[in-house]
């Protein structure tokens, strides 16, 4: 069980807020001494016209309320970043099912995928294949419209048991008229740990990443299978 962090928000955002509001502190100050310097130098029977003044105050107050903003947004990523930690990192140790096709196969027991048709089909096919792009197994499915399982065994056409690692699900389905019927695979991924990236969070299962909006449902960690 692992939780590792990378940052969402780049220190340089920040660092860019308080160089410029540093900068700009300086620029007020200079020309707040400038002004006094002008307004105490001017002839008192022409008084020079204070437009110009008045309208770089203005700037300068508007420049200032522009990087107030920025850091409040800043602060209010950083309480967001909070919470989106808190609701990823509840999910370890948990088993999730969520939109993919590729998860990892165990040593022994069966691998189980979802698949979702929109549709009836008058044939459905499923077809397994390992890490490097090989068909090691291929099946029938369900041809109701709805959700579904496929669990495998394992093993391939042969009988031969596969070693652990990744494998891929793809689903063909076919309607009486041999046009493609849509359809939607899901694993089944018992969550290790997290990942924070600029995108954000993303739940560990071995090598595999889940963003946590491909999540369909949380399922119990002693029954991976129910929903």
């Amino acid at each position: 069980m692992s939780v590792s962090s990378v940052s969402q928000t780049s220190p340089q955002n920040s660092k860019d807020s308080a160089s410029a509001l540093a900068k700009l502190s300086g620029d007020y100050t200079a020309f707040l001494k400038l002004l006094t310097a002008q307004l105490q130098n001017q002839d008192p029977l022409k008084p020079m016209d204070t437009k110009d003044f008045t309208q770089q105050l203005v700037q300068f107050a508007g420049v200032e309320q522009s990087i107030a903003t920025n850091k409040n947004l800043e602060n209010m990523i950083k309480l967001q970043q909070s919470a989106q930690t808190a609701q990823a990192t509840a999910y370890i140790g948990r088993t999730v099912q969520a939109l993919g096709d590729t998860q990892e196969k165990a040593t022994s027991g069966a691998t189980t995928w979802g698949y979702k048709l929109e549709g009836d089909t008058a044939k459905t096919d499923v077809f397994i294949f390992n890490s490097s792009g090989t068909l090691v197994y291929q099946g029938t499915g369900n041809t109701k419209i709805g959700e579904h399982e496929f669990a495998w065994d394992g093993k391939d056409m042969n009988g031969i048991t596969m070693p652990a690692g990744e494998y891929t699900l793809r689903v063909s389905a076919k309607d009486a008229a041999n046009a493609n019927v849509r359809s939607l695979t899901t694993v089944n991924l018992k969550v290790t740990g997290v990942e924070f990236a600029s995108d954000g969070p993303r739940l560990v299962s071995g090598k595999t990443q889940i963003n946590m909006d491909d999540i369909v449902r949380v399922k119990e960690a002693n029954n991976p299978f129910v929903a």
